[in-house]
């Protein structure tokens, strides 16, 4: 019976990190990015350090045993939210770009992450 209880576990947890991976790629640029933001605050991978994304994708799955797998399907809407970081100047790249580029929160994206006000930034200014 503890056999089956493991099997039956493990393809609950399966289809849990399957859920979660297709919820990410249901966001938009911006709600993404407003996901992936907090993996550069004092709860992420490295608080304070730079970050490549497979650390990026790889945080936004830590929840789900097994979601390693689904990581892929998250590249291009995590490189889109890192963008979408960029462009609001919360994340700036440091070094080559590239698939091995290293991310790291600005001052600014560090108190917007501080004050919760990351997805005002995202929104931009007033009336655009």
């Amino acid at each position: 019976m503890s056999l089956f209880g493991k099997s039956e576990e493990k393809a609950a947890q399966q289809q849990a990190a399957q859920m979660e991976a297709e919820r990410l790629q249901s966001l938009s640029a911006a709600e993404m990015a407003e996901a992936v933001m907090p993996v550069f605050g004092p709860d992420g991978v490295r608080p304070g350090h730079e970050l490549n994304i497979l650390q990026v994708m790889s945080w936004l799955m830590s929840s789900h045993p097994g979601g390693t797998k689904y990581l892929t399907q998250l590249r291009n809407p995590t490189r889109e939210a890192i963008q979408t970081l960029e462009n609001a100047g919360l994340v700036i790249q440091m070094g080559p770009g590239g698939p091995g580029a290293r991310l790291k929160a600005t001052s600014l994206g560090e108190t917007a992450l501080a004050g919760g006000t990351v997805g005002d930034y995202l929104k931009g200014p007033a009336g655009t």
